[in-house]
């Protein structure tokens, strides 16, 4: 009830932008502004989910941050409008912090990177739907199409976020993080994660891991541009680009169903060396796809979302399994606010970079990855302890 219509929303919101008469520039802009607020609201993401629980922040934060601007979204045809909706969008980062806690925190480790990897399909699988999309585009174009796909999808999430919030419980971590949180304030409990953070950042086998989560998440920054970059450089029409997220989503399908399965040690460190090496050669068969190439084009998404959906899989296992068990919530967050804070430029100099040379941001993009296969290497290799916190919560 999220992915079908935000998959189709989130890849045609640059076309959408630019149908509305946004410039690159503005586009640009509008995604620093979305970073610089997720980064304000992120610092407060950690000390808000303990303090409320995990149950309780996810359903208030996903009715401000998508619920309010789905439907803003569906009438916007100004930059002030986007600029509105984007500002509470940011506000999403409570919900990162509080609902990946929520599904993972009472699984066991082992199985947490399938229970990433089955959200991570649902969510992509999605976009099966987007060649229907794309051919009402083509019919009706698309902003009147885009449009009602917003306001529809703000009445299906607003559902899911009721009927969600009453079927699940709060996780044991999140019961005791309430009782022991009730008389904090939340200033103090921004500064408690930054000192968690602090620590983690000496242990050996944290710093790359953390690192990777930040750098991959700025080079998704780098990828908005992906879909006017083919249609605009390469020459592909509204239709084909619609099959894009079709293709990545029978490929995520086929990954789940036939590869991971195969992975039985559930050996994260390496497997988040082997999604990068797919990822880095994806991108940069990117760079040699010839204008209207549609095999080379089907070729090079097939890559890049074999390698996408197993890296977001295994990174994000990966780094879950490495925290504290009561702590998760400040340091994931204290992550997520450096994650924040280094990407808010990001968005202003992909537009940049994209005005002046498209195709030299998909060259950034390449040798991002083969210097985050670099970084990867080490892990594994080193032996050293989960990061314990100093808070034990009575451990």
């Amino acid at each position: 009830m999220w992915a079908i219509p935000g998959t189709i929303v989130l890849f045609y919101a640059p076309l959408y932008m630019k149908g509305a008469g946004l410039s690159d520039i503005q586009i640009g802009i509008l995604n620093s502004v979305n970073l610089y607020f997720s980064f304000v609201f992120q610092l407060f993401a950690g000390a808000v989910t303990n303090k409320w629980g995990r149950k309780r922040t996810t359903l208030l934060f996903d009715l401000i941050s998508w619920s309010i601007p789905m439907f803003i979204w569906a009438f916007s045809n100004n930059f002030w409008l986007f600029l509105i909706a984007y500002l509470l969008n940011a506000s999403s980062k409570f919900v990162t912090v509080a609902f990946n806690l929520l599904i993972i925190e009472d699984v066991d480790e082992k199985q947490r990177s399938l229970v990433f990897a089955i959200m991570n399909m649902i969510i992509i699988s999605a976009g099966v739907l987007a060649p229907l999309a794309g051919g009402v585009i083509h019919k009706y174009g698309i902003m009147p199409t885009i449009s009602v796909v917003y306001f529809i999808g703000g009445i299906s999430m607003t559902v899911l976020f009721v009927v969600r919030n009453y079927l699940t419980k709060e996780t044991e971590a999140g019961r005791v993080m309430i009782q022991t949180h009730s008389d904090t304030h939340i200033v103090r409990g921004v500064m408690q994660s930054f000192r968690l953070f602090g620590q983690s950042l000496r242990n050996r086998q944290m710093l790359p891991i953390i690192m990777i989560t930040i750098i991959s998440n700025i080079i998704l920054q780098l990828n908005f541009f992906q879909v006017i970059y083919l249609k605009e450089q390469l020459g592909f029409g509204d239709r084909m680009i619609s099959w894009i997220p079709f293709i990545t989503a029978v490929t995520t399908i086929l990954v789940y169903s036939a590869i991971m399965p195969r992975l039985k040690e559930r050996n994260e460190a390496s497997y988040v060396k082997l999604s990068l090496a797919v990822c880095a050669a994806g991108s940069l068969l990117f760079l040699f796809i010839p204008a209207g190439s549609v095999l080379m084009l089907v070729i090079v998404t097939t890559v890049l979302a074999a390698g996408t959906f197993l890296l977001l899989t295994f990174r994000d296992s990966l780094l879950m399994n490495k925290l504290g068990h009561y702590d998760k919530a400040d340091l994931y967050s204290s992550i997520q606010v450096v994650m924040s804070i280094v990407a808010i430029p990001w968005g202003y100099i992909s537009g940049l970079i994209y005005n002046i040379k498209p195709s030299l941001l998909f060259i950034i993009i390449f040798i991002s990855y083969a210097s985050l296969l670099l970084l990867a290497y080490p892990i594994g290799k080193v032996t050293g302890k989960r990061v314990e916190q100093s808070v034990t919560m009575g451990e």
